[in-house]
């Protein structure tokens, strides 16, 4: 079986290790976090209390900013390898232009679901003050996407639920239950996790995929 060819998903990856490959230097990667990495508390009306470093990246698109920072080699090679592995067939099947749009929309979702968290102080939020950053948000959603598109066994009702609507619920509680787990367990291992950025860019993904995949389909 031959791997499909995926241009946005091989730029998207690209780009992000040219990234973290700048920014190993530390200074600049803490300069760069600062400025570009999603802080909360930038979209709040308490943003006057965020420093000031004399470049920040407009609160608007920190959201996309953050996803193309990543937290050392480590972390950006785990969230890049995900998403070639799943990243080419759901690009495969929307095409690139739509699969942006997944990418860059799912990316957003979970930065308003992370910050949602934060200032409602939900269990395992983010500090408002502290930047998140990664791509794992937006690849969220294009793993929700994918889980849609494939299938591993026919979707069936879940009760009185029908199964076009069974399906995405069962997957979202399962997901909900590993980030959580995940986050339980984070902190022991001195990792820190935006799990919330996570749910939400999966719950984007799921919403995203049936619209998407229609307006590919009306647009051949």
């Amino acid at each position: 079986m031959q791997f499909p060819r995926g241009p946005v998903t091989n730029a998207l990856v690209a780009i992000n290790l040219v990234i973290a490959s700048i920014l190993l230097v530390p200074s600049w990667w803490q300069n760069a976090v600062i400025s570009g990495g999603l802080s909360p508390i930038r979209l709040s009306s308490s943003s006057a209390a965020f420093p000031d470093i004399g470049f920040l990246v407009p609160a608007f698109l920190t959201p996309l900013s953050a996803a193309f920072l990543h937290g050392g080699i480590a972390h950006v090679v785990m969230n890049m390898l995900m998403l070639l592995l799943i990243g080419k067939m759901v690009e495969r099947v929307l095409g690139g232009g739509l699969y942006l749009a997944l990418y860059i929309g799912s990316a957003y979702v979970a930065a308003a679901m992370e910050c949602l968290a934060s200032f409602m102080d939900w269990p395992m939020s983010m500090n408002m003050m502290v930047p998140a950053i990664g791509a794992s948000g937006a690849i969220s959603g294009v793993i929700g996407t994918y889980v849609l598109l494939f299938p591993n066994k026919k979707p069936k009702a879940w009760g009185p639920i029908p199964a076009e609507y069974a399906r995405p619920l069962q997957l979202t509680i399962a997901w909900a239950g590993l980030n959580l787990a995940l986050g339980f367990v984070g902190p022991g291992l001195g990792i820190s996790i935006a799990i919330w950025s996570h749910i939400g860019g999966f719950i984007a993904g799921l919403l995203l995929a049936r619209p998407l995949l229609l307006w590919r389909y009306r647009q051949s």
